[in-house]
């Protein structure tokens, strides 16, 4: 049988997994009623060749529910839903399986929708718009899909502050590698802090550091002055 579990990569961390919600199986469930009724309409006609036919068409009703059922149920075990601590993933199928996976900084936007019935059952679809040629990826039958947008975005969020710090360590790593000449006796005043301040501007240019960090940096060198 193919895993039910998402395959995490080295380090990444597990926010949420979940089967599809039990509305998956509302098919299944109405033939069981129908199936039902047929069995009451059965008890009740009088007629041999009635009660035979539909007697025929219970049994083999049954016998197809009870295989389709079990397919199903596997089908749901291995169909998956997940968000990690990277991306927003996606797997389903027994024989030929799919999947997808998004990275949380290439997802635009979460939105998720809900009829009347999937409000009461707490059940919904959740659309995630994302950079790329595949575009939106609509995801059906998600438990509590509020929820879920909301994880998501929260996630988003921790992810960019992830980025945002290992950014400012790089470009913190990388003025600390810059050495500067030992200063001459007829060096002016803040010739050492024109010169940091021209690597700063060099850092720039090569996108090593944004407007935002360039000021912060740039009015530590002029305070040390």
């Amino acid at each position: 049988m193919a895993a039910s579990q998402l395959d995490l990569m080295p380090g990444e961390k597990m926010i949420l997994s979940e089967n599809p919600h039990w509305w998956y199986f509302w098919k299944q469930v109405a033939a069981a009623v129908g199936i039902l009724g047929l069995l009451v309409l059965l008890s009740v006609v009088e007629n041999g060749a009635l009660e035979t036919l539909f007697g025929a068409i219970a049994a083999v009703s049954f016998v197809v529910l009870l295989i389709d059922t079990g397919y199903e149920l596997v089908q749901w075990r291995t169909t998956r839903f997940a968000v990690t601590d990277q991306r927003v993933a996606y797997q389903s199928g027994v024989i030929r399986r799919k999947g997808v996976s998004i990275p949380l900084n290439r997802i635009n936007n979460v939105n998720f929708e809900q009829s009347m019935i999937a409000r009461m059952l707490n059940n919904g679809t959740v659309t995630i718009e994302s950079a790329g040629a595949t575009g939106d990826s609509v995801f059906e039958n998600i438990p509590d899909p509020a929820n879920v947008r909301t994880l998501i975005f929260k996630e988003m969020e921790a992810d960019e502050q992830s980025d945002s710090n290992r950014d400012a360590a790089a470009i913190a790593e990388a003025l600390g590698r810059q050495t500067l000449p030992p200063p001459t006796a007829s060096a002016a005043p803040g010739s050492g802090a024109q010169h940091r301040l021209g690597e700063l501007e060099q850092l720039r240019q090569q996108g090593l550091v944004s407007d935002a960090e360039y000021e912060i940096k740039r009015k530590q060198i002029v305070d040390d002055l």
